[in-house]
């Protein structure tokens, strides 16, 4: 940490004893300031066909990404996006063209925080 940050860090952290000085609220103020990094629990992998097209914070910016690029291949056609299982409506989705599926899907991966770390 940057001798700004830890300056920046004791400022949060001080602000935070006057107020609430449980650690889930200084952890909370740290991140709320951008002075705490966390690692998302998973990113979305936007593709077509096999061919990665990106990995996205969001699912939404994935399904912008095919969105767009479906847009250009099928000028006017309504877009809407079907889940793979029916049971998991937070799993792989696919994108169809006025009802007929494309290539375009939308992959949930976790994130490994080690190198180690099985899922």
């Amino acid at each position: 940490m940057t001798d700004h940050a830890t300056h920046a860090a004791e400022l949060v952290v001080r602000a935070m004893l006057g107020q609430d000085p449980t650690p889930k609220a200084i952890v909370r103020a740290l991140a709320d300031s951008g002075l705490l990094r966390t690692t998302p629990a998973r990113v979305f992998r936007a593709g077509y066909d096999t061919e990665g097209l990106g990995l996205y914070a969001t699912r939404k910016a994935a399904r912008q990404l095919c969105e767009q690029s479906a847009a250009v291949e099928r000028p006017g056609a309504r877009m809407a996006w079907a889940p793979v299982e029916d049971a998991d409506p937070d799993g792989i989705e696919h994108l169809t063209a006025d009802g007929a599926l494309t290539d375009y899907c939308v992959v949930p991966l976790p994130v490994l925080r080690t190198a180690g770390e099985i899922r």
